[in-house]
């Protein structure tokens, strides 16, 4: 019983410091080096927009994605 209670209260321990670690604060001048395209979590947006068009083509309409143009394919 006291080898279980040990085993519980280190993986909880070890959550703990594993789930603190990974907050960090960033400071205002910090911020613009984590705007980057880059890091983004999101695809690339050239391929974005290429799915965007692709879609609106298929679905013979455009919407909601900005764009013109109808279900031709043509702009």
């Amino acid at each position: 019983m006291a080898h279980l209670l040990r085993t519980a209260l280190l993986s909880i321990a070890l959550s703990a410091i594993v789930l603190l670690t990974s907050c960090a604060t960033t400071k205002p001048w910090e911020r613009g080096s984590l705007a980057q395209p880059e890091m983004a979590p999101d695809e690339d947006a050239d391929r974005a927009r290429l799915r965007g068009h692709y879609h609106g083509t298929r679905e013979g309409a455009v919407g909601g994605f900005g764009g013109g143009g109808g279900g031709c394919g043509c702009n």
